[in-house]
């Protein structure tokens, strides 16, 4: 047995072209592996090391810009419009015209009833080529092309509804921790004014001016207020936690005092990280229905799954193709071609099950969309509210803070005179305690909403560019 010259060609031809489509995609598949294998393995898991960051001095934008390139839920979102844009390819790729090279070698004894016996000039090699050419199909492949394109722009809008809601995060996260280190400020201002009368009540029970029992109260406030410190100081520990988690970073590689040093004037709180916004919740609702990329998700999967019952619907046609065959491993060539139409016609009424199940599918898209427009202007409508009523508090806030301390300062002043009673003083620290912790929380409770707001409209005031900085 001797293999034909054309069958050599062929059959190195053959590996030729499959190690030149093949070798670069196994290279990138191997690149791919490598990078990830120290964080499969677990023996090398807590061997890695971890650069330490120094994030203080940066703006929210700056935060934000750092979580984006950093948080796990962008990289995946980023990964799932690559999946959606490679399914594309695959899908566009069938309307190409089919190339196949093959070759090959069989052998086969030749057996007769009284023993067996094997010929080596049984064997035969094989090799051709092969055209195939869809000539038409009803629309089978501009509906998956369709779909397929539906699904990559939802992949795009589920990656820009990551990124908004990784600015929510980050945003939100960032005004906690501003306001916690505010209320501990308030904690500790409350603190020294129990401190400081205490010290006024030994002082006059010394003298005689005031009785023991204004000594031991002014002890229990100190202690009351001390404990409030304290809460306060375990709150703002919780909030810088929670601060480096929405960043994307972990507790080896950061603490508090790595991303945010504590403001100076915790309790100047006038000065806005973001633009205000004014419109109203049905306003909101109009700018939502075209900027909120989570509705354009849901827009695109309604239109993916209509092209699913075009799919359907042409699937119940034959389709309609063209072959060619080119073969030269023979002593003499040989070339054949023909159309073919495939049909299945018993197959229990599943194409037409398929088609209704397509209908339910689009169906209930439709309605996930419309039920999530509903949730949206809900959504819309409470965080208006609370911006507007943040707004409000904080102007009310502002009025009662110069009250309260002004009360505080002419209680202590009759205290000392004897003119005022210990319980007046402590209505009188408590009700200024009162009024810094509302002025705080009013303004950073309207910087939080102002933040929902971005998110549930996608639509971003112009403001100055994020520079990550350090």
């Amino acid at each position: 047995m001797r293999m034909t010259s054309l069958g050599r060609l062929g059959l190195c031809a053959a590996a030729a072209l499959v190690c030149a489509c093949g070798c670069s995609t196994i290279k990138r598949a191997r690149t791919a592996q490598a990078d990830v294998a120290q964080a499969a393995d677990d023996a090398k898991a807590n061997s890695k090391e971890v650069a330490h960051v120094d994030l203080r001095g940066l703006r929210l934008v700056d935060y934000v810009a750092w979580a984006m390139n950093h948080r796990p839920s962008i990289e995946a979102a980023h990964l799932a419009v690559t999946n959606a844009a490679l399914e594309l390819s695959r899908v566009t790729s069938d309307r190409e015209l089919q190339l196949n090279l093959s070759s090959g070698f069989s052998q086969s004894t030749a057996n007769r009833s009284t023993h067996f016996s094997w010929h080596q000039d049984r064997g035969k090699f094989t090799s051709d080529v092969s055209l195939d050419l869809l000539i038409y199909d009803f629309g089978r492949i501009d509906a998956r092309e369709r779909q397929a394109r539906e699904n990559l722009v939802a992949a795009q809008r589920n990656l820009a509804d990551a990124e908004f809601a990784v600015f929510n995060d980050v945003a939100k996260s960032y005004f906690t921790l501003l306001r916690n280190d505010a209320l501990l400020e308030v904690a500790r201002t409350n603190e020294f004014q129990y401190a400081e009368h205490l010290r006024q009540a030994e002082s006059l029970f010394s003298e005689g001016e005031v009785k023991k029992l204004d000594v031991l109260k002014a002890r229990v406030d100190l202690s009351d207020a001390r404990l409030a410190t304290i809460n306060a100081s375990n709150e703002v520990v919780t909030a810088g936690a929670a601060f480096i988690r929405a960043l994307g970073l972990s507790a080896e590689r950061a603490t508090r005092e790595d991303v945010m040093s504590v403001a100076a004037d915790a309790l100047a709180t006038s000065k806005s990280d973001l633009k205000p916004t004014t419109y109203n919740s049905a306003e909101a609702l109009d700018l939502a229905r075209t900027n909120a990329p989570s509705l354009m998700v849901l827009r695109a999967k309604l239109r993916a799954v209509s092209a699913e019952v075009d799919y359907a619907i042409a699937d119940l046609f034959p389709s309609l193709s063209f072959s060619s065959a080119f073969s030269f491993a023979d002593p003499t060539w040989n070339w054949s071609w023909g159309f073919r139409a495939v049909q299945n016609i018993l197959d229990g009424f599943r194409k037409r099950t398929l088609v209704d199940e397509a209908v339910v599918a689009m169906e209930l898209a439709r309605v996930a969309l419309e039920e999530a427009e509903q949730d949206l202007s809900r959504d819309l409508a409470v965080a208006a509210a609370t911006r507007d009523n943040a707004r409000e508090s904080l102007a009310t806030a502002r009025i009662e803070v110069q009250q309260a301390k002004e009360n505080l300062d002419t209680v202590v002043e009759q205290y000392r005179l004897g003119d005022a009673s210990r319980i007046d003083f402590t209505d009188a620290a408590s009700g200024y305690a009162s009024a810094l912790g509302a002025r705080v929380k009013a303004f950073y409770a309207g910087e939080i909403a102002e933040a929902e707001l971005i998110r549930l409209t996608g639509h971003v005031l112009p403001n100055d560019k994020p520079n990550t900085g350090k």
